[in-house]
């Protein structure tokens, strides 16, 4: 065989993958190593880490060492992230083959894949390459840890890594200089494996498309609606968007900020990513513009640094994903300490209704849609979709009673007060829900999110009214800007025109029964903006 392909992300290469390669080259089984460093394109998830540039040099650092033992060549090449299915071996090659000007075409007639994780090895099997395992070739009892084990170690020992003896008998001196010359790297692989909130792949949840959440959340119409809300409260400076998506808030900022230090947040890997495409775009202009991927619920800032903070969509997703108030108002802490004597907090999010617990009746139109099967069991978001989209508003309404936070309260992370109760009533006739108005809020918000309904219902909208809003802010030490002259300069809460004109109108109604009949009652505020000044 004239080349080895050792594909795989090479977070860090190891003292046994360099001994189990001699013993390959004494056999003179291969004259040039071909390193395909996968999921080049991704960074900052525990699945991967460490971004491609650091991957790289360490595995050139590896690659030299082995240039001069071996005396074999070493390339080294970046293949973007492809989904695990039964083509994406063929993804790989072609993709080296397109990388070199078609120069380097890997056959199994010239080629061996080095690979010790046996599903990815039997999809290269399958296409007739000659297998090394690597570490699978070891006994169970004699097997040394993989590369994955080992980061899993620096993870749990943090910054005491360097000091273990274990890992500086097991990682190959490259990788182990590499995480000295690159110190960061250690500390971002103990973050990332700690946050309670990210997944494997570094997202928020796993049930969510970022597609066409982002797509919705950042079109530009809306986008420009959300910065009109909070434009004049912002306060030059050092100004910080927590939970800044996709950075569309930002480009609008950074136009109208130019002089200010903007700062995103951000905690999922997909939106991060981008972030830095936008940056990559040049869409910020000449502002400065930095991103972090962080946990809200840490501190990232020192005390009295920031000028304004925003939270646009945030804070409902803290007290969802965390443990209600008491994740929340820490959150809201740590935002007085961070502020400076005169700066800002800007939170732009969805609100309750005041009187929550308030029984009202709820009319849901049943004849724009199906109202059979309305409890199916769907194999895929997209089927689930699908079929949500096909049910009348009444039957969605019975669906989203069932769904409303039912993982939460199974396991015990909700109390039974957040089940959605409801009595089906007659009256004159008309068919209604007798509900509480925050669940009837609730669903309001919710209905028309069927692409992304399984995340969205592991999330409360109505945690928090106006009031309970402000009472919150002061409770953490800020003043809370009202306005009444000049309501967009502060703090208020408002029935968004748009969603009632193209989400309610002829779908649903709210009504209050009192001894004279049905009384109308207006729906209930969708958006809060609260301003909060350090004084």
């Amino acid at each position: 065989m004239r080349y080895l392909l050792f594909p795989g992300r090479h977070l860090a290469n190891t003292r046994f993958q360099e001994e189990y390669l001699k013993r390959v080259r004494r056999s003179g089984a291969f004259e040039e190593i071909i390193f395909a460093v996968t999921s080049a394109n991704r960074q900052n998830s525990r699945y991967n880490p460490i971004p491609f540039h650091v991957r790289a040099i360490g595995v050139d650092r590896f690659g030299q060492s082995l240039r001069t033992a071996l005396g074999v060549q070493c390339r080294i090449l970046g293949i973007p992230n492809y989904p695990p299915s039964d083509v994406f071996a063929k993804r790989l090659l072609r993709e080296i083959e397109e990388q070199t000007e078609h120069k380097l075409v890997l056959t199994p007639q010239n080629t061996a894949v080095l690979c010790s994780t046996p599903a990815v090895s039997a999809v290269y099997a399958k296409l007739g390459f000659q297998i090394l395992p690597c570490e699978a070739a070891e006994s169970e009892a004699n097997r040394p840890r993989t590369p994955m084990q080992l980061v899993a170690h620096v993870a749990d020992l943090g910054s005491a890594w360097a000091h273990d003896e274990s890992l500086k008998r097991d990682l190959h001196p490259a990788t182990y200089s590499l995480w000295n010359d690159f110190p960061e790297v250690p500390e971002r692989i103990a973050r990332l494996y700690h946050d309670p909130l990210l997944t494997q792949e570094g997202d928020l949840t796993a049930t969510r498309n970022y597609a066409t959440y982002g797509t919705a959340m950042s079109n530009a119409a809306a986008m420009d609606f959300k910065y009109a809300d909070i434009k004049d409260a912002l306060i030059e400076g050092k100004i910080v968007d927590e939970g800044c998506a996709d950075a569309a808030l930002l480009v609008r900022i950074a136009r109208d900020f130019p002089d200010s230090d903007l700062m995103g947040i951000e905690i999922t890997g997909e939106f991060l990513a981008q972030c830095q495409e936008r940056q990559r775009r040049g869409e910020f202009g000449g502002a400065f513009v930095h991103f972090h991927q962080r946990n809200l619920m840490e501190e990232i800032f020192e005390p009295n640094s920031v000028d304004t903070t925003i939270c646009n969509s945030t804070t409902h997703e803290l007290w969802s994903y965390g443990n209600g108030a008491k994740t929340l108002l820490p959150y809201l802490e740590r935002k007085f300490k961070q502020t400076r004597r005169g700066g800002r907090l800007v939170v732009r999010d969805v609100t309750g209704p005041e009187n929550k617990v308030r029984e009202v009746l709820l009319w849901c139109a049943d004849t724009d849609g199906a109202n059979a099967d309305i409890f199916r069991v769907c194999a895929s978001p997209a089927e689930l979709a699908a079929h949500l989209n096909n049910l009348s508003t009444a039957a969605r309404f019975k669906r989203f009673a069932q769904d409303f936070l039912a993982a939460e309260r199974t396991a015990g992370q909700r109390g039974p007060e957040h089940e959605v109760l409801y009595r089906e009533v007659q009256l004159d006739g008309r068919a209604y829900f007798s509900v509480r108005l925050k669940d009837a809020a609730e669903f309001l918000a919710k209905k028309d999110y069927t692409d992304n309904w399984e995340s969205e219902l592991h999330e409360e909208f109505t945690f928090w009214s106006y009031s309970e809003w402000k009472d919150a802010l002061r409770q953490v030490g800020f003043s809370v800007l009202e306005y009444p002259e000049e309501p967009q300069k502060g703090s208020r809460n408002y029935l968004n025109p748009w969603i009632v004109e193209n989400r309610y109108k002829g779908r649903v109604s709210l009504f209050r029964q009192t001894d004279a009949g049905l009384t109308p009652l207006e729906f209930p505020p969708t958006s809060v903006v609260l301003v909060g000044e350090k004084r």
